[in-house]
C-alpha cells in the first residue's frame, strides 16, 4: 500500500511555515517536470504502476506536511494513509495548464484532506452533548436567519433553543477552538483538547415532557461511564421502552439477564449523578 512505501531520496524538502499559510515545498526542475510528466501519463492511461511511481517518489512531501500535525495524538501511520489519499486526489485533478507546480498543488489538497481528517476526529471525540446542542443552535440560527431575513442575535438564539446566553457562547467556543492550527500556533494545544465547561450551559425555562438540557448533560456523562453492552439494555428499556422480554429477544440474552444488567446500570446511574433516575 502507498502508506507503507519508504520515504525516497528524490523528495521534496519543507520550506517551512508562518501563522498558517500554506507550506510550499520546493522541488528541482528536474523532479518537478517528472511529476509532472508522470501525473499526464496517469490522467490518461490510468495505469495504476504509473500512480504508484508517483506516490513512491513524493512520500517526502507526505512526511513533510504531517510535521504540522504532529500534536495530534491519531496514529501516524493513519495520517500517512489520509495523507496518500490526498495525493491521489491531487494527481487526479492536477491540471498544468493552471501554470501551478504539482508540489504546491499536491501540498494544498493533502494540507487540506488532513485537516478534514483530524478535525472530523476532534469533534467525534467531544461529548455526544455538545455536538448535539451544537447542531440544535446551527439549524436555529439557518431557520431564525431565514424567518427575520437577518442573522439572530444572541438573545433571539438562545430563546429559540432554550439555552442560556452563557451556554450558547461556551458551546460555540469550544467548537470554534476544535479548529486546526499550524504547530508554531501557541493555542494549538489547548484548542485541540479544549472541553465545555457544562456548568454554564442552562436551560431557560421547563419544557413540557422534556429534561433540562443540564440534566440531560449529566444524564448522558453519566451514560458514558456504562459500558456499551449496559448502554444498549438502558437504551432499548427506556428510551425505545421495549419490555425485558422484548430487550433480551432482540440481544439475544435471557430475561434474567437483562434484568440484573438493568439493575446494575441503574445503580451506576444513580450513585453517580446521586438522584433518583427512571
Amino acid at each position: 500500500m502507498a502508506g507503507k512505501i519508504e520515504m525516497q531520496s528524490e523528495v521534496c524538502e519543507d520550506n517551512g511555515a508562518v501563522n498558517g499559510s500554506v507550506l510550499k515545498f520546493p522541488c528541482n526542475e528536474k523532479t518537478e517536470r517528472k511529476n509532472e510528466s508522470l501525473t499526464a501519463e496517469y490522467q490518461i492511461s490510468r495505469n495504476p504502476e504509473v500512480l504508484e511511481k508517483i506516490l513512491t517518489r513524493n512520500q517526502g512531501l507526505l512526511h513533510a506536511v504531517l510535521k504540522r500535525f504532529k500534536y495530534f495524538s491519531d496514529p501516524y501511520e493513519d495520517l500517512l494513509q489520509v495523507a496518500n489519499l490526498g495525493l491521489i486526489k491531487a494527481v487526479q485533478r492536477f491540471d498544468c495548464s493552471r501554470g501551478v507546480e504539482f508540489s504546491s498543488y499536491a501540498t494544498a489538497v493533502v494540507d487540506g484532506e488532513v485537516r478534514h481528517y483530524l478535525r472530523d476526529n476532534v469533534l467525534m471525540r467531544q461529548p455526544r452533548w455538545l455536538r448535539a446542542a451544537e447542531k440544535r443552535i446551527e439549524d436555529a440560527s439557518i431557520e431564525l436567519n431565514r424567518k427575520l431575513k437577518r442573522p439572530p442575535n444572541l438573545k433571539e438564539l438562545a430563546v429559540e433553543v432554550n439555552i442560556s446566553e452563557e451556554g450558547i457562547l461556551e458551546i460555540l467556543r469550544v467548537v470554534a477552538s476544535v479548529g486546526l492550527h499550524p504547530v508554531d500556533d501557541l493555542d494549538t494545544h489547548e484548542g485541540v483538547n479544549a472541553q465545555p465547561d457544562s456548568n454554564v450551559v442552562r436551560s431557560l425555562h421547563y419544557e413540557s415532557f422534556a429534561l433540562p438540557i443540564e440534566d440531560r448533560i449529566a444524564l448522558q456523562e453519566a451514560l458514558d461511564t456504562l459500558s456499551a453492552f449496559q448502554r444498549k439494555i438502558v437504551y432499548l428499556l427506556f428510551y425505545k421502552d421495549l419490555t425485558q422480554s422484548q430487550v433480551a429477544e432482540e440481544m439475544g440474552l435471557t430475561q434474567r439477564k437483562v434484568s440484573r444488567e438493568s439493575a446494575k446500570a441503574l445503580g451506576r446511574l444513580k450513585a453517580i449523578m446521586n438522584t433518583k433516575i427512571f
